[in-house]
């Protein structure tokens, strides 16, 4: 994610940066399925999430130029990639909110935190899915498809060859700063690569 942001923010014209930075979304959709299997709250999750977001939005931005809200930064797609787990009849509100709304990455980030939850239920399934996902949005986007790069790290933990020996059952009790330290460098890093941009300029 921050090579991908230092190449949007600092390097425009180095397409190799955004190539790489393909890999960090499905890797926060595969993070977020994690989330919701871990957390004893899910709509605290879902408001952790979303409270976030507002928190990021101004940092992003300034951070990418855009003067007014017109995108949305991708706390908001991974927070109502969520709703699915509280009710599944959610998703369709939550594809036609991210569309309307203009969420980082979309429809498509929504379907993509789904598809990551089915490739926990079932490998091969969760695999097309995403590789069907992909091409379909190869017109649109067609760096996209170097995403699918992320797939061997998702599917070695998944299989247990990453584990920490930090499972479900002890989730709560990691130190605060670690629940939060992604939250927060989020907006940070995004403040720092625009206060960068600013002294270049």
């Amino acid at each position: 994610m921050t090579i991908d942001h230092i190449g949007a923010i600092l390097f425009p014209e180095d397409i190799v940066l955004r190539i790489i930075g393909r890999l960090s979304f499905p890797l926060f959709c595969y993070l977020i399925v994690l989330g919701v299997e871990t957390t004893t709250n899910l709509r605290n999750y879902f408001m952790r999430l979303l409270s976030f977001a507002f928190i990021s939005q101004i940092p992003y931005q300034l951070a990418l130029g855009h003067e007014s809200p017109t995108l949305l930064n991708i706390f908001f797609t991974l927070s109502f990639g969520t709703l699915f787990f509280m009710h599944p009849l959610l998703l369709l509100l939550s594809i036609l909110v991210s569309q309307f709304l203009n969420f980082d990455y979309g429809p498509y980030g929504i379907i993509l935190i789904i598809s990551m939850y089915i490739l926990r239920k079932n490998t091969n399934y969760g695999i097309v899915l995403i590789v069907l996902l992909n091409i379909l949005l190869l017109l649109e986007s067609p760096a996209q498809i170097m995403s699918l790069l992320a797939l061997p790290i998702i599917i070695f933990h998944k299989n247990g060859f990453l584990e920490t020996g930090k499972g479900v059952d002890n989730y709560n009790s990691y130190p605060l700063w670690r629940k939060y330290f992604f939250y927060v460098y989020y907006p940070i890093h995004l403040v720092t690569l625009y206060a960068i941009k600013v002294s270049l300029l």
